[in-house]
């Protein structure tokens, strides 16, 4: 590799680190900016109510395909108890070279948690062309409920695009991978484990949006003691294929994939 070459990639790689940590350090700004009174702890409230931002929970990345663009997600936290939860995403798209908000959107109650919570929460910059050449952008959350003889962990996908001045939400709690497993806490037991990959074709379908293909690999195993080993016993792979399209306003889930967030 030529020096110039190798100079010129190891500045952009140092840019794009460099980016990714101005993005943490400046969120507080950002959410003082968003909600002002935040930092000084003052009641925030709105036409929903009393509310507090999970600074700490909240994310933001620089868009990777449209770099001055910086993509933000929001936790209000309207109740907040020890068996369950009350909140909000909202999600904001920043200009990154003015520093202002450029679109913004709430889902009321898209974090709520109960028995199932909520474990993490980053920004997916795939290139998803859905129409044309515009770009959306996902937000994955990831969720999980366990006890000493079930488990269960799922991760939804959210897409969103950035249309004029608001952000609109085109699909909405798509299961990218679902695990479920039932045991006796040392071996024995049932288990359930599904991959799944969205795949953006090239048929155009309503409103010029094109359709979404949605492919799922489920392993089932059970496991068992064999000659004082713990080995999986039995174990069986399905292959399915979902096809996704636009409807008037967003893209409908497949209805084997309708049900409420957390439950597999």
């Amino acid at each position: 590799m030529k020096p110039t070459l190798f100079m010129a990639l190891a500045g952009l790689l140092l840019a794009t680190a460099a980016q990714a940590d101005d993005c943490r350090l400046q969120l507080p700004g950002w959410i003082e900016q968003a909600h002002p009174g935040q930092a000084q702890g003052r009641a925030l409230e709105d036409e929903r109510g009393r509310y507090r931002v999970a600074a700490e929970q909240s994310i933001c990345k620089v868009w990777p395909a449209r770099p001055h663009l910086t993509l933000v997600a929001l936790l209000l936290v309207r109740e907040e108890e020890d068996d369950h939860g009350d909140v909000d995403l909202e999600v904001l798209v920043l200009d990154s070279v003015r520093q202002t908000f450029v679109a913004r959107m709430v889902e009321p109650q898209r974090l709520d948690w109960d028995v199932v919570q909520v474990d993490s929460m980053i920004f997916d910059t795939a290139l998803y062309r859905l129409r044309g050449d515009d770009l959306a952008f996902g937000v994955r959350i990831s969720r999980s409920a366990d006890s000493s003889a079930k488990a269960s962990r799922e991760t939804r996908l959210a897409l969103y695009e950035l249309d004029g001045e608001r952000v609109r939400l085109l699909l909405s709690e798509l299961p990218v991978a679902t695990f479920w497993g039932e045991w006796d806490a040392q071996c024995a037991g049932m288990f359930s484990d599904s991959t799944r990959v969205l795949i953006v074709t090239e048929r155009v379908g309503n409103n010029g949006y094109r359709d979404l293909l949605f492919k799922q690999t489920r392993v089932e195993s059970r496991k068992a003691q064999v000659a004082g080993e713990c080995k999986t016993v039995e174990q069986s792979t399905h292959r399915a294929e979902f096809p996704i399209e636009y409807d008037e306003d967003r893209y409908l889930l497949p209805i084997e994939f309708v049900s409420e967030p957390g439950v597999p």
